[in-house]
């Protein structure tokens, strides 16, 4: 009687570890179906989202001025100079300048820099549509975040062993490293989106003139370079002086002694 009692003991213990295992096995199945076959949800509706891009080259009458007029174009229009690089050369000075303006205020801004061009060498805008993308990486990142919840929940009250603990934290591991690179490529679109970029380049004419190949300074510069080099020659002597006093004190010793060393070596003899 005591052995059976022993065997049904023993079967129920196996029965229920046997239950949670298949409880921890179901839960990773149906974490692994909503990941598969979340991906392939139907996309809502949603408004157009364009990535709108302008490249402009034109001439005018002065870089200068005509930078200082497009600075406070971009202030009217709630725009910024992301970047500006000038360059002088010997028939032209070039300013290219990066622009990020709000895309309900591109085409406006794109008409006031033209009132500055005296020649137009090129302008092309070019429209591209993200909307789909955008969507599809919102429908896999919220499957994404489900599916990584299942697994943490899996982790903090079924998994009873090793094996089904780091399982668990393997998948979170990936899921969690493929939910923040769709959320980065997400914020890149929506700053895309929400500020259009222009490139413009601006360029003015000069009369030609040949680059010197030799440079000739100043007078006064040459006087500065002439009083500094002076300069350096009597700390360089100082120091020299200091880092050899023994032997100037006793050459010294030697010309004040010099009669006195001559009469001995007179009397030796």
């Amino acid at each position: 009687m005591r052995y059976l009692h022993l065997t049904l003991i023993l079967l129920a213990l196996s029965c229920e570890t046997s239950s949670e295992k298949r409880d921890v096995s179901e839960s990773v199945m149906q974490a692994e179906q909503v990941s598969s076959t979340g991906e392939n949800a139907s996309r809502t509706e949603s408004e157009a989202l364009i990535i709108k891009t302008a490249n402009y080259k034109f001439q005018v009458e002065n870089v200068e001025q005509s930078t200082k007029k497009i600075e406070a174009f971009a202030t009217k229009h709630q725009a910024f100079i992301a970047d500006m690089n000038l360059v002088t050369t010997s028939s032209s000075i070039t300013n290219s300048l990066i622009i990020r303006v709000p895309s309900k205020n591109f085409e406006t801004l794109i008409e006031d820099l033209g009132k500055e061009s005296i020649f137009t060498n090129f302008k092309r805008i070019s429209a591209q549509d993200v909307t789909e993308e955008f969507l599809d990486i919102e429908t896999r990142l919220q499957t994404k975040k489900e599916v990584r919840d299942r697994y943490v929940d899996i982790l903090r009250n079924k998994a009873k062993t090793v094996e089904d603990v780091l399982k668990a934290e393997e998948q979170i591991r990936i899921l969690q490293e493929e939910i923040e690179s769709k959320e980065g490529r997400l914020k890149y679109l929506q700053n895309r989106v929400s500020l259009s970029t222009i490139n413009l380049e601006i360029y003015q004419k000069v009369d030609y003139k040949e680059t010197p190949d030799t440079y000739e300074k100043p007078y006064l510069v040459k006087a500065k370079d002439g009083l500094s080099n002076g300069w350096r020659i009597v700390t360089t002597f100082s120091l020299f002086v200091l880092n050899v006093w023994p032997i100037i004190l006793i050459g010294l010793l030697i010309y004040w002694k010099r009669e006195w060393i001559k009469d001995k070596l007179t009397s030796k003899k």
